[in-house]
């Protein structure tokens, strides 16, 4: 079983992790690498492939460029990293519109696998949107993870104050949200952490209950935090990197404590406002009894310089060290700038274990939880938030205690019972050791994981190779070649003769149907391809190229492709662009139906209302001038004589057919193309196998010495495309495979 696991952003390297960097890289991106590797470890599991953006930025490391990185010995889990948006490190909300994207990478590399995967599980709802674009392209299961929701925190914003409008600004809440709801709605398994997380976050969604939710715990590396005791009952088998990294945190404690044999009260998370650390250091300053038994040391994140951070994370920073000295916590208040999340965050907490000291989670609410079972795994008790995940945490392990962190004497009470209650440590010392094994291992977590989805797996229906409906990226998985053909006067003609010709294409094409792909490029808007479609009796068709190449669709359904429509954003005025044409005196816009789409601008020449001087070249001059006002990018397309096509400067049915070879692997030699007029001339170009019909337009005549691959057929219409497959010899071909 092949296993695709999609992470975007977040900085994803297999080890050194830049923990608490930055808001996108945290415990989301420790979950899924381990979740990579643990699921490689089991039987049945072939390869597990973590995809993220790959990374060219001077800002970071170069790890983060390596398009494949190992994260075992066996090469059966490993990071792969595809283009997306350029090299840039961006956060999260600046990554939507690069999307569309990283779902055709993903695409052309599924494509080229040995094997598809079982299923593809997206993380967070950006990696949502992608996988649910490859689901739908290769008709595979769709696995989602939210670990945090767009509409819970959309709510928690606006208690705070924020209007609805700023949080669309800086966060795109709204589209996100929309996102989450459309993956919900596709997955056939949606994966969460805590019973909480599934009852109130995502009660947001589908509040009919109709989602499939599982709430399977993450694992926990009981490799990096093993018990506090092992250094005194084992050392020998302790590696060393455990042993120096814990140097080096004494060595930076020790900077900070006058005192530094007492307990540890030991804080570990990000520098946001919503993690509360403030609460925490107001509990500890105003009371004389925690200073004078126990020292604390919060670790906020990874800085360098507090005013180069983001606001949220300066304030939090600022704020802590105002208490600091507020309080007058000189000499008992530890706070590093810098700790790596592999070696040093399991010895802090062992340390703190080993001084009888206490974790506490003073965050308003913590869906999961991850740090407090960390914690209990090494034999550290903890106090942490009644809100959220960690409810499942004591209620499974009995290792910690759940408070109000609003209520500062509360928080206070709770940190002082468990540091001098010495009895009640050691019983959640031991039952955190014990309980963590029990219900929070990865060895756990991936057996229930894996239940699930052969159950999801096996409960789909096989998919069908030989006839449609196929999902786009099985059918187009399995061609060698491809015919793209225009539809008026080539497909389709107005003699006897022609229909009959097209009929016999279409039977020779069902013959080769597991060889060959066919698709249609046309002027036609879509609802004039389907009424041709059902006008002959055209149904087996995988690709639609319809608006001059400023739309593409799949199959008799009509799959759009959105990686397409957001390609052709750039730069494209719309508005600009049909002000311009409506003031053109000599055109008028096409009535057709579907003449006029988002993409496409269709207009007819009044050849009455031209400068009796004027050729071609004239119109054409005149034209772009008007255009070239709007400064926008465009394509402008004269066909015919009289049809004017105006499109996106990189649309048009020549660069759309290069965009499928690329996007499905079909090497362009293998394109056969066929076209009759001027609109045909770019894809009847370059590196494809070019047929010209006998009936085409004499725009099309200056290619006869100037085309590097192309066929100038005797025949007409689909008699014109028979007689250049036979000429390019794919005709043989099929009959060889046959």
């Amino acid at each position: 079983m092949y296993l695709q696991l999609l992470s975007v952003h977040g900085l994803v390297r297999g080890s050194a992790i830049e923990m608490g960097r930055d808001a996108d890289t945290g415990g989301q991106v420790r979950y899924v690498l381990e979740l990579a590797r643990a699921l490689a470890r089991q039987e049945g599991v072939s390869r597990v492939d973590l995809i993220t953006r790959k990374l060219k930025d001077r800002r970071i490391s170069g790890d983060y460029a390596e398009e494949i990185e190992p994260l075992n010995e066996e090469g059966t889990a490993r990071i792969v990293r595809l283009p997306c948006g350029g090299g840039r490190y961006l956060r999260k909300e600046k990554l939507w519109p690069l999307l569309d994207e990283l779902a055709d990478n993903l695409i052309a590399y599924t494509r080229k696998q040995p094997e598809l995967p079982a299923l593809i599980h997206g993380h967070y709802a950006d990696a949502g949107y992608v996988a649910h674009e490859v689901a739908t392209a290769f008709d595979l299961p769709l696995v989602f993870t939210g670990h945090s929701l767009g509409r819970p925190k959309l709510e928690y914003l606006l208690s705070e104050g924020w209007t609805l409008e700023k949080a669309n600004a800086e966060l795109n809440i709204e589209h996100r949200s929309q996102v989450e709801q459309d993956c919900l709605a596709a997955a056939e398994l949606v994966i969460c952490s805590t019973r909480h997380e599934r009852d109130t976050q995502y009660a947001h969604y589908h509040r009919d209950g109709g989602l499939q939710i599982e709430v399977i715990p993450p694992g926990t590396d009981l490799q990096r935090f093993f018990p506090h005791y092992e250094y005194e009952l084992s050392p020998s088998t302790i590696d060393e990197p455990f042993k120096q990294a814990r140097m080096r945190m004494q060595n930076k404690l020790a900077r900070f404590f006058l005192e530094p044999d007492k307990p540890l009260i030991l804080s570990l998370c990000r520098p946001d406002r919503r993690k509360n650390i403030q609460a925490l250091i107001r509990a500890y300053g105003d009371s004389r009894e925690l200073q004078a038994i126990a020292n604390l040391a919060v670790l906020a994140g990874i800085r360098e310089d507090i005013e180069s951070m983001d606001e949220n994370e300066r304030q939090v920073l600022t704020d802590i060290l105002l208490l600091m000295d507020r309080h007058d916590l000189y000499g008992r208040l530890a706070i590093p700038k810098q700790h790596d999340s592999e070696f040093e965050v399991p010895e802090l907490y062992r340390m703190a274990a080993e001084s009888r000291g206490v974790f506490v989670n003073s965050a308003f609410i913590e869906l999961f939880g991850l740090t407090a079972i960390e914690a209990a795994a090494t034999g550290l008790p903890f106090v942490v938030t009644q809100e959220g995940g960690p409810q499942d945490i004591v209620e499974n392990c009995h290792c910690g205690v759940l408070v109000d962190t609003t209520n500062q004497a509360e928080m206070t009470a709770a940190i002082l019972n468990v540091l001098t209650d010495r009895e009640r440590w050691e019983q959640m010392s031991d039952a955190g050791v014990n309980k963590v094994r029990e219900h929070y291992s990865w060895e756990a977590h991936c057996q229930t994981y894996l239940h699930h989805v052969r159950r999801v797996v096996s409960n789909r229906p096989e998919p069908v190779t030989t006839a449609l409906p196929l999902r786009p990226g099985r059918r187009l998985g399995e061609i060698e070649a491809l015919l793209i053909t225009d539809i008026d006067n080539t497909l389709v003609g107005p003699e006897p003769g022609d229909i009959e010709a097209m009929h016999e294409l279409l039977a020779w094409l069902r013959e080769n149907r597991r060889r060959i792909g066919f698709g249609v490029a046309t002027g036609r808007g879509l609802e004039l391809v389907e009424e041709i479609f059902a006008e002959h009796g055209i149904d087996e068709i995988d690709i639609v190229v319809s608006a001059v190449g400023a739309e593409i669709h799949y199959g008799r359904d009509f799959v759009p492709d959105r990686g397409w429509a957001t390609r052709l954003q750039h730069r494209w005025k719309r508005a600009a662009l049909v002000d311009a044409l409506n003031q053109t005196p000599y055109l008028r816009e096409q009535e057709d139906l579907g003449a006029m789409r988002t993409f496409k601008l269709s207009y007819l020449v009044d050849t009455d209302a031209l400068p009796d001087e004027w050729d071609e070249t004239a119109l054409l001059n005149d034209l772009h001038t008007r255009l070239d006002a709007t400064r926008s990018a465009y394509t402008l397309i004269h066909s015919h004589g009289q049809f004017v096509d105006v499109l996106p400067h990189r649309a048009s049915k020549g660069k759309a057919v290069r965009y499928l070879g690329q996007k499905w692997q079909v090497p362009l030699d293998r394109i056969v193309t066929a076209g009759d007029s001027g609109n045909d001339r770019e894809m009847l170009q370059g590196r494809t196998a070019g047929i010209v019909v006998a009936n085409h337009d004499a725009e099309l005549e200056s290619m006869r010495s100037n085309a590097t691959r192309l066929y100038f057929a005797e025949g007409r219409c689909s008699a014109a495309i028979l007689e250049g497959l036979r000429h390019y010899g794919m005709w043989e071909r099929a009959a060889a495979a046959t």
